[in-house]
């Protein structure tokens, strides 16, 4: 490993955290362009926008036969958004004087159900150690459903989703443009990140899913800490919520699908890795779910703290385990 390799990796940070960013702003401001509610920005846009980087990078593994990089990706970036993510911009947002004390409603309570049925799913699909092309098939198929519950259950009745006044004054060619250099940049980051972080592991020794579940989970959930980080500043707390369970819808449903269709894992998972990173995700949703329900500053702000130690402690286990 050369110090040229650990530069190119910080490029590669580096451009992924820019381009999606410019995907964040663009996504914004389609939503206010075409009067898209807030909250469907934040899960769909913004989610989607933040999610690129784990879609690229488990298109691209895949394709070179490392699908177990992008299933311990979607896995660890499920657990960095919300042990790292969320934690951190939680605790920046509780620092200013808006009361964070929101009522949970019930889109919010159906998405984390989904997440936590769709958590206990993963582990019989994953069970022989090998994510199938008719397993992807399955979870993309949950992720219309979904779509469509959402649709006919929140959305098409409901006045407080939809938005009467556009403030946006962007041509739609403009916000294409910006678009398209987002996704460039992106693309172009993540190719550079992925290619110097499997480099750096391999130096250290470990394995292609461990290489998923820390390096390129944490690096590809920069955007979303980006994302969370300036809705904290901007006190709205809907957009960070949105955010998390956006991105981690997609990364269970279309990262995992992609690798899923692309490619099979060549090395099979062992169940014991599994049912450790399931039982981290559940936890870490449980943990999500008490801070957003039940506010009171001193709890609140140890739970924080907690997740982030936590987070902490699974990512150094995971390179005490297998070095």
């Amino acid at each position: 490993m050369t110090i040229s390799t650990l530069l190119f990796f910080i490029l590669g940070i580096a451009l992924i955290s820019y381009g999606a960013n410019v995907l964040v702003t663009s996504t914004q401001n389609i939503s206010e362009k075409y009067n898209i509610s807030y909250f469907l920005s934040s899960f769909i846009f913004i989610g989607l926008a933040t999610s690129s980087p784990e879609i690229v990078i488990s298109i691209l593994s895949s394709l070179d036969g490392k699908s177990n990089i992008a299933i311990g990706n979607a896995l660890g970036s499920n657990i960095a958004n919300v042990a790292l993510v969320f934690a951190l911009s939680y605790l920046f947002l509780m620092k200013s004087d808006l009361s964070v004390n929101k009522k949970i409603d019930k889109e919010t309570y159906g998405f984390i159900l989904f997440l936590i049925i769709i958590s206990l799913l993963m582990i019989p699909l994953l069970a022989d150690g090998i994510f199938t092309f008719t397993e992807s098939i399955v979870l993309i198929a949950a992720f219309i459903v979904l779509i469509f519950l959402y649709k006919k259950l929140y959305y098409s009745n409901d006045s407080e989703h939809k938005k009467t006044i556009s403030n946006n004054h962007k041509s739609g060619l403009t916000i294409a443009f910006v678009t398209i250099i987002g996704v460039t940049l992106l693309l172009i980051g993540t190719e550079i990140f992925l290619t110097n972080s499997i480099l750096i592991a391999k130096y250290i020794g470990v394995t292609d899913y461990v290489i998923g579940l820390s390096i390129t989970a944490i690096g590809t959930s920069i955007p979303e800490l980006a994302s969370s980080i300036e809705s904290a500043r901007k006190k709205n707390i809907d957009f960070i919520i949105g955010n998390i369970l956006g991105s981690n819808i997609f990364n269970f449903t279309i990262v995992i699908s992609a690798a899923g269709l692309i490619s099979m894992a060549q090395e099979p998972l062992l169940m014991s890795d599994l049912i450790r990173d399931m039982i981290m995700i559940l936890i870490t949703l449980i943990c999500f779910y008490i801070i957003i329900k039940n506010y009171n500053y001193i709890s609140t702000k140890i739970l924080c703290f907690s997740l982030l130690v936590l987070f902490v402690i699974y990512q150094t286990s995971l390179y005490e385990i297998n070095i």
